[in-house]
């Protein structure tokens, strides 16, 4: 009987421990959500209040400005950005490579900044430095090949067939 009744109280307490587990996932869901959201309406508030001509844009310029406010430098500093390393920032943030940033890239610029570093991202990098290098290792082993190519049909005396080239250069004009 004794056991019984202990029973059924470890289950309520089980059941009780449970419920709140499941209701405090629900608040800390629910508060990431609104501290994201918070933090987007405070960098849109950062970047109207820089944008000078009213364009939707930052150019360098304005950015560059943007740096020496106080406001920005805090802001910056609480992200864990040096201040003085948020020169280069500007490239980072301008995806397009127009030399505007626009406030969407603005703000998916600055929330990728929050934080550390993501796993994803690491592979991300990662796999892109692998695709530049096989891409460079391609584009080395084409131009020593046709280095090659060239220094035999010079040492031949032969003339190039590459349209444009100098006759004279081969010895025949």
């Amino acid at each position: 009987m004794i056991f019984g009744l202990l029973n059924v109280l470890t289950g309520i307490f089980v059941d009780a421990a449970i419920q709140a587990s499941a209701s405090d996932r629900d608040n800390m869901i629910q508060s990431q959500i609104e501290e994201r959201n918070s933090l987007i309406n405070m960098i849109r508030g950062v970047f109207i209040s820089f944008d000078e001509d009213g364009s939707g844009k930052v150019s360098e310029d304005e950015f560059h400005e943007m740096l020496k406010n106080s406001e920005m430098v805090a802001y910056l500093g609480a992200m864990g950005i040096d201040p003085s390393e948020a020169s280069g920032l500007f490239r980072l943030l301008d995806d397009d490579g127009s030399g505007v940033v626009d406030i969407e890239e603005f703000i998916t610029g600055f929330l990728r900044l929050k934080g550390q570093a993501k796993a994803v991202d690491m592979v991300m990098l990662l796999y892109e430095n692998r695709k530049v290098k096989k891409m460079l290792n391609r584009i080395f082993k084409e131009a020593k090949a046709t280095n090659y190519n060239v220094s035999s049909l010079r040492s031949q005396g032969k003339p190039s067939n590459v349209p444009g080239a100098p006759k004279k250069f081969w010895g025949c004009g």
